[in-house]
């Protein structure tokens, strides 16, 4: 289960316990305890957008401060099929200089105890994956065009016992505020092996992104998986989304081998 938890400051985050257990911090933020503004208030954590980056410096720092950690490593999301794995030297990638985020990925691994990874999301499924066998942890930042790419599948396939493999999806928008065209629910099916799930027929059509997400992890041999069950548009007080919004903030995945 997830469960809600405030940290410290007004930072309140979405905690795995079944990680937890593991041996794993895997967090997910709500957009409460930062300094920012406007559309991005207040703990936006994405330098892009147009937030001033020293704010999401602060914003950065407090996250990190409740949730016990220094810092994280990000990476450029392109909505892509790529995991790199992080070593040691490139823990804190991208924390307060965005020009070094790690380039085009969408997921990180690592088997490094104490180096955290993030991704960033504003509707997108966050998605953290750990084996206390062999200590070795990812995140994922999957869109339907990184689904529709194999972002899951790659990510699952850095793990030699899926079995073993640990799973939590966090919150993120839901299919009453995800409708899409035939043709994109047509790209996700084809791409994972009709896992897609889908509401609706015709022209209109609403895609469960974590609904098809749980069903491609069951696929890949993944057994325990915890769902947040949380609409990111539905709760805008809570969570930052794109399609509810616009131009609005990044909530985060952060997650660490303790």
């Amino acid at each position: 289960m997830l469960d809600r938890r405030t940290l410290g400051h007004g930072v309140t985050a979405l905690v795995s316990t079944g990680l937890e257990e593991a041996g794993f911090l895997a967090a997910f933020t709500e957009r409460t305890g930062g300094v920012s503004c406007g559309p991005f208030g207040s703990l936006n954590l994405s330098f892009s957008g147009g937030d001033p980056p020293d704010r999401v410096v602060e914003n950065r720092r407090r996250a990190c401060r409740a949730l016990g950690i220094e810092r994280f490593a990000s990476g450029q999301q392109v909505h892509g099929s790529t995991v790199r794995m992080v070593g040691r030297s490139e823990s804190g990638a991208g924390f307060d200089h965005p020009p070094a985020a790690l380039p085009s990925t969408d997921a990180l691994a690592t088997l490094v105890q104490g180096v955290a990874l993030a991704v960033l999301v504003a509707d997108c499924v966050p998605i953290a994956l750990a084996s206390p066998a062999e200590g070795r942890l990812a995140v994922v930042h999957a869109g339907w065009r990184g689904i529709a790419a194999g972002i899951v599948t790659s990510a699952v396939s850095m793990f030699h016992r899926p079995q073993d493999v640990i799973g939590a999806i966090g919150p993120a928008v839901g299919p009453d505020h995800y409708e899409v065209g035939p043709e994109v629910a047509a790209s996700v099916a084809a791409a994972t092996e009709g896992r897609a799930v889908v509401q609706g027929a015709g022209e209109t059509l609403r895609l469960d992104l974590v609904a098809t997400v749980a069903e491609i992890l069951r696929g890949c041999g993944v057994r325990r998986i915890e769902t947040a069950e949380e609409c990111t548009a539905c709760r805008p007080y809570r969570f930052y989304s794109f399609r509810g919004e616009g131009i609005t903030g990044r909530q985060a995945l952060v997650a660490v081998r303790m």
